[in-house]
């Protein structure tokens, strides 16, 4: 994954290239943290503009609240981002957040300056590292087994290939790549240690939304007993993700789109549901990917650590309140962690 100074950079080559606006990056590199990244400096003309600056490489809709309380902290202020979608552009700049992607668009509204450019093709900050191992969609099973358990890098590449259902030949190229971007760490020559987890976990949402999860889609369906989900029996190998797994985790959420994961054929779960296909249904059934090492909500739910990014993936904002509840309570204690 490419460093904030990247990014940054990228988006300011990007924008000069595109409108001869120049920009100039200063990394925040001092031991006081002010809850900026740095500071971003944009001279169009005789107008110099320097911005406190937050970067991501992803802009989620979760991350809008603690730009809301850096950008009243932090005046003028400024997100720069990989990648910035169409409504969280629209979201930024009903709040009068100024933003620069890494194609180059941009919108900064200060004082008397306004200046607004879209449509400029973004990117690919992956192109030369879109073979990076640790996250193609069998590397993504590996990423998951280490975040659900770091000590797993310490496992045998059998052990590891076993743990995370993938094939041997997986493991060597995925721990290299974690290597690459510092996600492990050798201590000594008997002991390595999973660091960066916060921003390993983060860049592994991003992949299993977009690479790993669509990839594990069974079918969609109508579920017609909606209203008595949480009296259903499912089959064995079967669980609820996404809003019931938030709701039975929480007690903080009414489900209204349902989420299965099964380890068998889905044929069982369709005749005991009484599913109907549907392109549009409120019911989708996945395959489960992941080993169980512990028993969660009596087999009733998956891992935390999967409803987390189950929820935080909708971009629901109820979703994403009860997401922040379950990592407040069960999970920041080991991501929060150097």
């Amino acid at each position: 994954m490419f460093s904030e100074n990247e990014i940054v950079e990228n988006a300011l080559r990007n924008l000069e290239a595109n409108t001869g606006i120049a920009g100039y990056w200063l990394s925040q590199d001092n031991s006081y943290d002010d809850g900026i990244d740095g500071k971003t400096k944009i001279t169009m003309g005789e107008t110099t503009v320097i911005f406190s600056t937050e970067v991501k490489r992803e802009f989620r809709e979760y991350h809008l609240d603690k730009l809301l309380r850096q950008a009243e902290l932090n005046k003028p202020f400024m997100l720069v981002a990989d990648k910035i979608y169409p409504a969280q552009k629209q979201r930024l700049r009903e709040n009068g957040i100024a933003y620069l992607d890494t194609a180059g668009n941009i919108y900064i509204s200060n004082d008397n300056l306004l200046l607004w450019l879209d449509g400029q093709k973004p990117v690919n900050l992956d192109v030369e590292k879109k073979t990076n191992r640790a996250f193609t969609k069998a590397g993504l099973k590996v990423v998951y087994a280490f975040l659900q358990n770091p000590e797993a890098v310490n496992f045998t590449y059998r052990e590891i290939a076993s743990y995370a259902k993938v094939a041997l030949g997986t493991i060597n190229e995925a721990i290299l790549a974690l290597k690459e971007t510092g996600h492990i760490l050798e201590v000594n020559k008997n002991r390595m240690i999973l660091s960066n987890k916060k921003e390993l976990l983060e860049n592994w949402i991003i992949g299993y939304r977009n690479i790993l999860k669509p990839s594990l889609l069974l079918g969609t369906y109508h579920f017609g007993g909606s209203k008595l989900w949480d009296q259903l029996e499912l089959p064995a190998t079967a669980i609820w993700g996404g809003e019931p797994a938030g709701d039975l985790e929480t007690g903080h959420l009414n489900p209204e789109q349902w989420t299965i994961y099964t380890a068998q054929e889905k044929n069982e779960l369709v005749k005991i549901l009484k599913l109907a296909p549907r392109s549009d249904g409120n019911l989708k059934i996945y395959n489960k990917f992941w080993m169980d090492t512990t028993i969660y909500m009596n087999n009733r739910a998956t891992p935390e650590l999967i409803t987390y990014a189950d929820l935080m993936i909708t971009g629901d904002a109820r979703c994403i309140e009860t997401a922040n509840i379950i990592y407040d309570k069960k999970l920041a204690r080991i991501f929060d962690q150097p």
